[in-house]
């Protein structure tokens, strides 16, 4: 009896193993989940703006930008892999204009930061009063995506399951005056670190099976819509039928205890009023959507 329990144990062991490097390519042995936190700001004032003290309104300060980003000092390659997959091209997309990967050597805080004064100079600029443009604030943050386990200076840690490591990235650019700000726009991050990549839904589902996923993710939203108001099955059906609002497959998803989440930006599965959903789907009704790779590593 006992020989063949450690038989099983063994055998059990070395699937667990055999499982991990075909999803990975290489088990790794780094933590990833405890980085130091770096934050850079960038201001303009009014004063800056060479206008005369008497049209500088008492309550009107500076226009900033902040970027708070973890910094992995001994994996240059991850630490690289965050800023051309995910950094920049949130710059890219908040200047709308590309911008370049990082050159070899080069310093990667100086370019974050020479983009922040960018984005404050420019979006002064484009501002229909160019003799007074509006102050803005731009704010963006790379962290982990549970509230829960924080470093000491509050920023959530990033999670790890087997060799996935996982982020949130969230940034909101807001001006003086808006009536209804746009909100915080970003998404989950899924770093393969074994194969240094970022993993997509296509990574992870498997062929032909994305109409399969939008039909559980759509009866996971009716469920969230009759868990958080007061809607009755007819609102909902009515709301999932809404041309503003279609539903669509989410493609942002991150792993949570028992399965994954689905996250919504401002406006795009409702009015401002919803705000931005999360929808859980359990990992037992996944099987045969997902790939068995990723299922393994779901807790």
């Amino acid at each position: 009896m006992n020989s063949s329990f450690n038989f099983f144990r063994r055998y059990a062991g070395l699937a667990a193993l055999a499982a991990l490097l075909a999803f990975s390519g290489s088990a790794c042995a780094d933590d990833f989940t405890h980085p130091g936190f770096k934050t850079l700001n960038a201001g303009l004032c009014p004063t800056d703006r060479n206008l005369p003290a008497d049209a500088i309104e008492p309550q009107r300060t500076c226009s900033t930008a902040k970027l708070l980003y973890p910094y992995y000092a001994d994996t240059p390659w991850l630490f690289r892999l965050l800023a051309d997959a995910v950094i920049l091209p949130m710059f890219s997309e908040v200047l709308g204009k590309r911008v370049p990967p990082l050159a070899a050597g080069e310093a990667v805080e100086t370019r974050y930061l020479a983009l922040l004064k960018t984005l404050i100079r420019e979006s002064g600029r484009n501002a229909k009063d160019v003799e007074n443009p509006p102050l803005f604030e731009f704010s963006a943050k790379l962290t982990g995506c549970d509230e829960n386990n924080r470093s000491p200076e509050g920023n959530a840690w990033p999670e790890r399951f087997g060799p996935l490591l996982q982020l949130s990235l969230s940034h909101a650019l807001s001006f003086e005056g808006e009536a209804h700000p746009p909100g915080p726009s970003g998404g989950f991050i899924v770093i393969d670190t074994g194969r240094r990549k970022i993993l997509t839904l296509g990574d992870i589902v498997l062929p032909d099976r994305e109409k399969a996923l939008e039909a559980l993710q759509r009866d996971a939203f009716r469920v969230y819509l009759g868990a958080v108001g007061t809607m009755s099955d007819a609102d909902i059906e009515q709301h999932l039928t809404n041309p503003m609002f279609a539903f669509h497959l989410n493609r942002n998803w991150r792993i949570a205890q028992g399965g994954l989440v689905f996250g919504y930006g401002m406006y795009e599965a409702g009015p401002r009023s919803l705000g931005m959903p999360e929808i859980f789907v359990a990992r037992d009704i996944l099987q045969g959507v997902l790939r068995p790779g990723i299922l393994a590593f779901i807790p």
